[in-house]
């Protein structure tokens, strides 16, 4: 796509002159006065970029690699939210562009979906389990409801990517290597299984070192933005810190009967919540990619601030491992979770198939979803 576009315009042009270059990000910022755009690139770094009478502009459609169907545009068609490949020179802070070609976000958002529909269908999530350096081979933990036993991924030819610590978004991970794989991370592969079944052939991986965990709240400090709660599983006191970077939601009743109804797919309707009927959970997916419907649900929810927290509210949050354990910065803090936790209570006189107290269903593991 764009990125490929980069590659084959920067080989071009440095043999001609050593000193033009390119680079690629999504638009966070615009000046139409000064005709100036600030991208950030995918390895986090802010830029802005100039331009001037002479810059020329184009726009492609999506999954286009080179400029056969560019058309031209004026630099006032460029918006936030577009993704941007520069092509010119640096001086000092500033990036002097001779040339721009822009992917719409329209076009980005619509390569997203279809890159989220890919990933449903031919992606798989787990727990690093052993490395093996020689043969670049991870043996992996499948996780996620109806998941079971190992898979042997092979990386070869994938593409690694690493997640930011402080976000769960594909688009902000950072490019990486099989080097920087640890035992214990949690793993998204992209790819094809084998005729057996043994083996996966990926051609993307992106890892973390990330935990989820279920909470309740004890107390709500707002000067300090922080959160005092108990684990669910441990009983263990933690803090839980809020950043601008946290993102926070609510799951409302009809939510939690939805989600409910995903956490246990694999058991009778009738047990899952009784006599109730859980609303659709958009679009049915295999039951090992689970946790990704319930993530895109909740990512739907409107978002809430702290000041909307109080105690007794149960929460799944997700942060990056950290050493002390009785200290977590939220990425993601769902509120909610026991009304998820009663609709999958079995009716009176049913049998218990889940310990509220037991912690979290499989469904809240947001660290291993794309």
């Amino acid at each position: 796509m764009i990125a490929a576009i980069a590659l084959g315009a920067g080989t071009v042009c440095a043999a001609q002159q050593n000193a033009l270059e390119s680079v690629v990000g999504t638009v966070t910022d615009i000046d139409q006065n000064g005709r100036n755009t600030t991208i950030k690139t995918d390895t986090g770094t802010v830029i802005t970029l100039k331009t001037g009478d002479d810059t020329i502009c184009l726009r492609i459609p999506a999954n286009e690699k080179t400029l056969a169907k560019a058309v031209s545009i004026q630099f006032k068609e460029i918006a936030v939210g577009d993704r941007v490949l520069g092509h010119g020179t640096r001086k000092e802070n500033q990036f002097l562009a001779q040339r721009l070609v822009v992917l719409a976000k329209a076009e980005v958002d619509k390569k997203r979906e279809g890159d989220l529909d890919d990933w449903r269908r031919r992606g798989i999530g787990g727990i690093v389990k052993d490395l093996n350096a020689q043969t670049g081979q991870v043996n992996l933990e499948l996780r996620g409801a109806g998941s079971g036993g190992r898979l042997v991924i092979l990386t070869a030819k994938a593409d690694f990517r690493r997640y930011a610590s402080s976000s769960l978004r594909f688009e902000d991970a950072q490019p990486s290597n099989f080097t920087e794989l640890n035992v214990g991370d949690q793993l998204r592969a992209l790819g094809d299984k084998s005729a057996d079944g043994a083996s996966f052939k990926a051609e993307r991986i992106v890892s973390g070192a990330f935990r989820t965990i279920g909470a309740t709240v004890t107390e709500i400090d707002l000067q300090r933005n922080e959160i005092k709660a108990t684990s669910l599983e441990q009983k263990k006191p933690i803090v839980i810190s809020i950043t601008k970077d946290s993102v926070l939601h609510r799951i409302p009743p009809p939510v939690a009967l939805a989600i409910a109804q995903r956490a246990m797919a694999s058991k009778p309707a009738s047990a899952a919540a009784g006599s109730a009927q859980p609303p659709p959970m958009q679009k049915a997916a295999p039951a090992a990619n689970q946790s990704i419907d319930v993530q895109q649900v909740i990512d739907g929810l409107p978002k809430i601030s702290v000041v909307d927290l109080k105690a007794g509210d149960v929460l799944a949050v997700t942060s990056a491992i950290e050493k002390d354990g009785s200290y977590m910065t939220a990425i993601k803090l769902v509120a909610g979770v026991d009304l998820v936790l009663k609709a999958m209570a079995p009716q009176p006189g049913k049998p218990q198939v889940v310990r509220l107290s037991a912690g979290l269903p499989s469904v809240f593991d947001f660290s291993v979803v794309q």
